[in-house]
């Protein structure tokens, strides 16, 4: 996890460095390694990153990252997972690198397009990976901003009169910001309703989200044009070709290669394990990659009530049988209670839902132990019906005819 952030503004305006350096400070959290700055000659446009160091931890890796002409600027924060194969097609076409980073490769990968007059959006589906990332071109003036296809990575962004404003973050936005705006209603009453908010929206009338698959493209400070450059695909249920055996097997391969492909990095990888079917399926993967992988879990203490099961037991079940290590931190009440500040200052958007707690303490304790990257099962309830809410829709038929008072 890295942090990136940026502005640009119009033409015979300069913007604050100062700010720069306080969106950079609120941004350190996520990338504690290392950290930079880069700032054209006119001063029309800064952008700032932190580096969390995955892969290629030398100085090659570091950003913001400059093309050799000096015109092209580069900063990213998530993971390519087929960087690999785009570096050695490059490599074949006559390009020389000078670091192993996918962040390099991706810089590469843009000047190797836009001499092909390859379109931008094309270029984004070369991408497998998490990220978000903005790309100065100084020969066009413009600035490409864009986050990966499922919203994995996050980024926020300001756009008022001829100021454009970026940041992973909201806390590292807000320096960078003429106006946040008023508190926005619609998103009070959304988050209310869902416990998030969905959509573009924040709870500022002025911050918004990129949305999944999305890019930007930002001149003099304006946005000049929206990319919609990944949908997701239609599903009409079950694959009418498909047995059940064979869509087990396709589910089971499908996620064995997930797995393997996400376990490239040049530090050690370890994984959340709850001892659920998504982290257990995962931790079972990632292990066959990486024998000695280690896992992580959560002691609350607490016994089963209300319907909800404490994951510990099942953690030491699927870790006994898996043969991994397993990492316990237990955390009381008032450890619980005294971590809800830290966790809102994390989040930065309020979230109806305690888990993220659970997530920062196991996270302290990879961090303890010298390890950066942590495989999680999230969204696995999401896409297999895992929540109850999924099991609520399927009892909807025994209430849908009460009539709706609205």
């Amino acid at each position: 996890m890295c942090g990136i952030a940026g502005v640009f503004v119009g033409t015979g305006r300069a913007i604050d460095q100062e700010s720069l350096h306080v969106s950079v400070a609120r941004l350190k959290h996520r990338g504690p390694d290392d950290s930079g700055i880069f700032i054209s000659a006119d001063r029309s446009i800064g952008l700032a990153h932190t580096r969390l160091s995955i892969q290629d931890l030398s100085s090659h890796g570091h950003q913001p990252m400059v093309s050799e002409d000096g015109k092209v600027i580069l900063v990213f924060n998530g993971e390519l997972y087929n960087f690999q194969g785009i570096r050695n097609d490059l490599m074949a076409d006559g390009h020389a690198f000078f670091g192993k980073s996918d962040s390099e490769v991706l810089l590469r990968l843009y000047l190797d397009h836009r001499k092909k007059n390859i379109p931008i959006s094309d270029t984004l589906q070369c991408l497998n990976g998490i990220f978000a990332f903005t790309i100065w071109d100084a020969t066009k003036g413009s600035l490409l901003v864009a986050r990966d296809a499922l919203g994995v990575k996050p980024l926020y962004f300001n756009s008022h009169d001829d100021q454009f404003a970026f940041a992973s973050e909201i806390k590292a936005l807000q320096p960078l910001c003429r106006d946040l705006g008023d508190i926005d209603l619609e998103s009070v009453f959304l988050y209310l309703s869902h416990l998030w908010r969905p959509g573009s929206g924040t709870m500022a009338k002025k911050v918004r989200k990129l949305g999944p698959g999305e890019a930007l493209w930002v001149r003099d400070g304006k946005i000049i044009e929206k990319i919609n450059w990944y949908q997701l695909p239609a599903i009409h249920g079950p694959h009418p070709e498909l047995g059940l055996n064979e869509s087990l097997d396709g589910t089971i391969e499908n996620l064995r290669r997930s797995v393997h492909r996400q376990m490239i990095s040049d530090v050690p990888v370890g994984a959340f394990l709850s001892g659920g079917l998504d982290s257990s399926a995962i931790v079972k993967f990632a292990k066959e990659k990486n024998p000695d992988l280690r896992c992580f879990t959560i002691d609350t203490g607490d016994k089963a009530e209300h319907g909800i099961v404490t994951d510990l037991p099942y953690a030491k079940k699927v870790a006994r049988h898996l043969n991994v290590q397993l990492d316990v931190i237990k955390v009381d009440s008032s450890k619980m209670a005294a971590g809800v500040e830290d966790m809102v200052y994390q989040l930065d958007e309020p979230l109806g839902d305690p888990a993220p707690l659970n997530v920062l303490f196991i996270s302290q304790l990879a961090r303890d132990h010298d390890i950066k990257v942590l495989l999680s099962g999230a969204g696995g309830d999401d896409l297999f019906s895992g929540y109850r809410r999924h099991y609520a829709l399927h009892l909807e038929k025994w209430w849908s005819w009460l009539p709706y008072l609205g």
